[in-house]
């Protein structure tokens, strides 16, 4: 019996271990597939339809997600109500989502969906510079000499074509810089010290996406209320309910990405993820080419490619500082005497 107690284990391990990678390949579909289908549904109903109401579109998107989010946290008895320091983070992460979600689509009518995948490799630069303004975190020379790379490679990468639309690539950028102003944020919440203070993704979700709904409504009421009226007195009236279908759709795919991201990083590490979101934009970049007829040359993909081996580096040496501060601090937890010790020590000393 004792021989076969060690078999056993192994057996059960090896069924754990092939459960994970199977719920890793299916969130990493789940993304790869959630996060592509919505990109190139907005730009080809941008190209169908002829519509010059991004904002709008983002705004139904948003409330949608914030309506599914918030029916799946009340059928699970997971909701909670938002205390005032989660409120006074909510608040500005709705302002920065609805800024990412709203200038990433319109800058998909005026820019290519390879030129947009393109500067959003950018991202880990401006989340660097955030952390040092913002938070007062110190980034090491590391982290700054992998962000090299990451910038020569967009220079290259876009070479040539950020003449195209200068509004629709100052979207972009301003896109991405919201976001990562929301990964900081994100980050705030995920790890709050207190339990009352600390969200889970959906429950950030359906707090965050109703204050981006509302947000961009009220700017997409202001600024493109004269082009939906357009858009309405020249379409016809039977296409109505479909647009309503694709955009609700494009809103359940952003819930499914969002979900679908965080797992990843659940099940493997950031690393991994981010190994996992540059093979994505390099796919969807030459999805995009074959859909939309986008030119690349030689010079482009090699942008491409030292922009991923960037961002790759710049994830290592993330994870890498981070198991150092992590072990730093469970150390200096050992090295702390406890307080059973210090009872014991002072009992002696009485004794004495």
């Amino acid at each position: 019996m004792g021989l076969l107690t060690p078999r056993k284990m192994g057996q059960k391990d090896i069924l754990t271990t092939v459960r994970s990678n199977y719920q890793t390949i299916f969130v990493t579909l789940v993304n790869f597939a959630s996060y592509s289908s919505w990109t190139l549904l907005i730009k080809w109903q941008f190209k169908l339809y002829g519509m010059n109401f991004s904002v709008l579109l983002a705004a139904y998107q948003m409330l949608f997600v914030g309506a599914v989010s918030s029916l799946y946290l009340l059928a699970t008895n997971r909701f909670k109500y938002p205390t005032k320091s989660v409120l006074l983070r909510v608040l500005p992460l709705g302002l920065v989502r609805s800024t990412d979600i709203g200038f990433g689509n319109a800058a998909l009518r005026l820019i290519s969906v390879a030129l947009q995948q393109i500067i959003k490799s950018t991202i880990p630069v401006y989340v660097c510079v955030l952390s040092s303004i913002v938070l007062k975190k110190a980034v090491s020379y590391r982290v700054w000499l992998a962000l090299v790379p990451i910038i020569g490679g967009v220079i290259l990468a876009s070479w040539g074509k950020l003449t195209a639309s200068w509004l629709g690539v100052l979207m972009a950028v301003t896109s991405c810089i919201a976001r990562a102003g929301k990964a900081i944020i994100n980050d705030m919440l995920l790890h709050a010290t207190t339990e009352e203070d600390r969200l889970d993704t959906m429950q950030i979700m359906s707090f965050e996406s109703p204050i981006s709904g509302v947000i961009l409504t009220v700017a997409g009421v202001v600024f493109e209320g004269g082009a939906v009226f357009e858009w309405y007195s020249r379409t016809d009236r039977s296409s109505i309910p479909t647009v309503m279908f694709f955009n609700s759709l494009c809103g359940l795919l952003m819930l499914l990405n969002q979900w679908s991201y965080i797992s990843i990083i659940k099940h493997t590490s950031s690393v991994t993820c981010q190994v996992l979101m540059n093979l994505k934009m390099v796919t969807l970049i030459f999805i995009s080419v074959l859909l939309f007829n986008t030119q690349l040359l030689p010079l482009h993909v090699l942008g491409m490619c030292v922009a991923t081996v960037g961002c790759t580096s710049y994830a290592f040496i993330k994870q890498h500082e981070e198991a150092a501060l992590k072990m730093a601090a469970s150390m200096s937890d050992m090295s702390e005497p406890s307080p059973v010790r210090n009872q014991s020590i002072s009992r002696r000393n009485e004794l004495v």
